[in-house]
């Protein structure tokens, strides 16, 4: 064991020393490809889901059968390699896109954050988590396969269409013919940033037994404000929504979307506010406080109410370059649930603790 042991060092010695004296004549170079599909699909009745109607659906996707792909090659002297991946689905991959600037703006295709995911950009405890989510602050549908515009403050997305909402019924499908649309449009006032935003979706949920259709529509629309003061900061947001959990909103806390009454499809409103302050104590330390509140109705005979709040300060440390530890207290409060005029008691939640992060 010992002479295998002296033996593997003398290697190890020998490359180390080999490879910094080769390095030079060695080279890498990569590639990549972006594809997106976006078409309409039109099944015969025998091909549809249900094999009892014809059924048409909107693909509006990354193509994850290897053709978007990112590689590698080397070469060596007379040897060489080549290492290529690709996308298999986006719960393996975060950022797959390619973007074109044309002068006056770019043009993005493929799979990134979605205009409409502004969360991180009013409060540190939005991005920090803590036990609290998101409440108060829009946070949208994280990553999707998009295409999209964006020409000085105005960006504009033709994002992957979904839902985060339960079917209206059993034995259903849902039918898209359009991508969701999301906007945002970044203005500066001096000092004062706003941001408003929209966002729209609209889809039918198809009965399989009877090729029934009822049309479910989606939207949110506000406005973000970030305001500096002195050495602090006041960061505010304000939104509405109509069937929000149907748009796609990964973070809602209502009712859960839209519900069936008879024959009519009843839309749920949403809003929600989030003010937060905050200010620089030294240059490693910095404080906030915040507070956020949701509330959803739906639009059914009858009382139907959910409401919901946060609030919650911290204290960022900066430790060393990269390196922070965030201590922080919040409250939760779920408060009542009005159903039908039966009141039920959601409870609240404390927690405490730290986040610790390091960037690299």
């Amino acid at each position: 064991m010992r002479k295998l042991l002296v033996l593997l060092s003398a290697v190890a010695l020998m490359v180390a020393f080999t490879v910094p004296a080769i390095a030079a004549d060695k080279s890498v170079s990569f590639y990549g490809r972006v594809w997106m599909d976006t078409f309409m699909e039109s099944d015969s009745k025998e091909a549809a889901p249900g094999g009892l109607f014809d059924d048409s659906d909107l693909r509006w996707d990354m193509n994850d059968n290897g053709t978007s792909r990112f590689g590698a090659k080397f070469k060596w002297d007379n040897m060489s390699a080549n290492v290529e991946i690709r996308p298999l689905s986006a719960s393996v991959y975060r950022q797959w896109w390619g973007s074109w600037n044309f002068g006056g703006g770019s043009l993005l295709v493929g799979h990134t954050w979605s205009p409409l995911y502004i969360n991180t950009a009013i409060c540190g405890q939005c991005e920090a988590g803590g036990s609290g989510g998101q409440l108060g602050n829009w946070v949208g549908d994280l990553r999707q396969a998009q295409i999209r515009l964006t020409m000085g403050g105005l960006t504009v997305a033709l994002v992957k269409p979904g839902t985060a909402a339960s079917p209206l019924l059993a034995g259903t499908e849902y039918d898209w013919t359009l991508p969701k649309v999301e906007a945002t449009y970044a203005l500066k006032f001096g000092s004062v940033a706003l941001v408003p935003f929209l966002g729209w979706q609209s889809y039918d949920e198809v009965v399989l037994a009877t090729d029934k259709s009822y049309g479910v529509d989606g939207m949110v629309y506000g406005i973000t404000a970030r305001v500096p003061v002195g050495p602090g900061y006041v960061n505010a947001q304000v939104w509405m929504s109509k069937n929000d959990a149907n748009w796609g909103n990964l973070y809602h806390t209502g009712f859960g979307g839209a519900r069936l009454s008879g024959d009519s499809v009843k839309d749920e409103d949403g809003m929600g506010y989030t003010l937060v302050g905050g200010m620089m104590l030294s240059d490693t330390m910095k404080f906030e406080v915040g507070y956020g509140f949701n509330s959803y109705e739906l639009d059914l005979p009858g009382t139907y109410e959910d409401e919901s709040s946060l609030m919650y300060a911290q204290l960022e440390i900066k430790i060393a370059k990269g390196f922070t530890i965030t201590p922080e207290i919040g409250v939760v409060d779920q408060d009542t649930q009005l159903n039908n005029g039966v009141v039920t008691k959601e409870g609240d939640l404390t927690y405490y603790g730290a986040v610790w992060k390091i960037h690299f």
